[in-house]
């Protein structure tokens, strides 16, 4: 899609004359043609809307599982893909206009914005009265199912905030788009799990879209979200701004923690009463109470150190004036910090740029091993990946960093190690790379010694700005670092010292 594409839908979307918009986004449509899916496919694909493919429903409509076919190379046999349809009931709703603004607003942030931790779009589908809207389908659900779960550890409920929290940085403030995205419905219902428990943000139709690239972003609406999860600073003023969603996440992962939703319905005598978790963690936290109400299955788990850091970043969300919130940026430290001290983890100093493309990690878990790594290099690293093994499984796992426009150095290495061989030091060298407005800080070389054999260098090795670090065997625990279109910098993962 063209920037003055982008631009058009953008004014567009934003416009707050209804009756204006309603026959402007007629002209949306067409601008997005390429996405568009026949009304027919779908039908096929959800076996004509079957009760037996329902996934769920709501005051939107139904989301429907279907096989979708998917068109290939000329002469080569169609793909299927498992997907997502959620079909909108309009005519049920009393303001239409509104649900076709929140309908394509949702198709414009997806097509515009893509990252590993949003759900991914298909297409759309607008044919008479039906308007639907085709994802990837997540094989796990929506989080707010397995809060209460027993089997959902306290590595993967963090991790899971994490690359949710990874997203809304993105959204808030990534540079590969030009927009800003306030998402407006943070909570565990909207994060969706996939295969590998791996969150991704959905359900954009209430989003707000501002300018990138200003400190703050104010929008004057009329509040929205879900109970429980609002900021009480958005509903009292009407003023949007991305702490806001803050506020919401800090819900979630209070949820998360809590093993229950941020808002339970009892009914007495045919009354609802509303049980806000937001009032109960507040009081806990400062008693220095929250063993009372951490979801049982936890307690014996979480290291003290890792609720610590991830309790306080999470009360921090939930502080009444929004000047005074943390950053999703601030946040995703945070929760690593979380992840690394239950892991009993430590970092490494980090080699490269700390500014350079964004933020990465691959952790070796206590069940995998490395066996595989591909380094696409010439004059300097372009990319780095990395393949495991399940400890007593055959199955490979593929994860890649870097060459954000695919492979671009001359040659593309790949390291095979034993199932018995171990990391025990990385060396190096760093470059800076003249540019029209400065220079970038990347890494030149790599190369890795471990139990049994030396491997490398792979790049250009430089006389100047070199590093080492090595380990004892049996501390490997993985890389982080930075990466977009290049490797700017790595480091690892280090069993911590007693």
């Amino acid at each position: 899609m063209t920037s003055s594409t982008v631009a058009l839908l953008y004014n567009i979307i934003q416009r707050n004359d209804s009756k204006k918009q309603i026959s402007d986004i007629m002209s949306i449509a067409p601008k997005l043609k390429h996405l568009q899916i026949p009304l027919d496919r779908i039908k096929l694909a959800t076996n004509n809307f079957a009760d037996q493919n329902i996934l769920g429903r709501g005051g939107f409509g139904k989301v429907y599982k279907g096989e979708l076919p998917m068109s290939t190379t000329s002469g080569e046999p169609f793909n299927t893909i498992i997907v997502a349809v959620k079909r909108l009931d309009l005519k049920s709703r009393r303001q239409s206009g509104q649900g076709r603004q929140q309908f394509f607003r949702e198709i414009f942030i997806l097509a515009n914005h893509k990252h590993a931790n949003m759900v991914t779009l298909v297409g759309f589908c607008e044919e008479g009265d039906e308007h639907i809207i085709v994802y990837e389908h997540e094989a796990h659900g929506s989080l707010d199912k397995f809060l209460g779960n027993t089997e959902l550890t306290w590595l993967q409920r963090v991790r899971i905030c994490l690359g949710a929290a990874r997203g809304l940085v993105y959204l808030h403030g990534s540079d590969a788009s030009v927009h800003r995205v306030i998402h407006c419905d943070i909570k565990s219902a909207n994060i969706l799990l996939d295969e590998n428990w791996e969150a991704k943000i959905s359900d954009f139709g209430l989003s707000k879209i501002g300018l990138m690239h200003q400190e703050f972003t104010y929008l004057f609406t009329n509040a929205c979200g879900t109970k429980g999860y609002v900021d009480p600073q958005y509903a009292a003023n009407n003023v949007l701004t991305k702490e806001s969603d803050v506020y919401s996440f800090g819900m979630v992962l209070f949820e998360v923690l809590c093993g229950r939703c941020a808002t339970v319905v009892n009914v007495i005598d045919k009354k609802h009463n509303y049980d806000y978790l937001s009032e109960s963690v507040k009081l806990h936290y400062e008693k220095g109470t929250l063993d009372e109400i951490i979801f049982s299955s936890l307690r014996e788990e979480i290291k003290p150190s890792s609720l610590e850091t991830f309790s306080r970043i999470a009360y921090r969300c939930l502080n009444t004036d929004n000047e005074n919130r943390p950053t999703m940026r601030a946040i995703v430290q945070e929760l690593e910090t979380a992840l690394e001290l239950q892991m009993n983890i430590r970092k490494t100093e980090l080699w490269g740029s700390s500014t350079g493309g964004e933020p990465w990690s691959f952790r070796l878990e206590s069940n995998k091993k490395l066996r595989k790594i591909f380094i696409d290099h010439k004059r300097w690293i372009y990319s780095i990946a990395f393949t495991t093994q399940d400890v007593g499984d055959s199955v490979n796992y593929f994860q890649q960093y870097g060459a954000a426009c695919g492979p671009s150095g001359d040659t593309i290495t790949q390291v095979n190690f034993d199932i018995d061989e171990e990391i025990i030091e990385i060396q190096g060298t760093i470059t800076k790379v003249p540019i029209i407005s400065g220079s970038l800080t990347l890494l030149s070389s790599l190369c890795f010694l471990t139990n049994k054999k030396r491997y490398g260098p792979f790049g250009y090795e430089e006389e100047d700005a070199r590093f080492s670090k090595s380990w004892d065997e049996g501390s490997f625990r993985g890389f982080y670092g930075r990466a977009g279109f290049y490797l700017d910098g790595l480091g690892c993962f280090l069993k911590s010292i007693p």
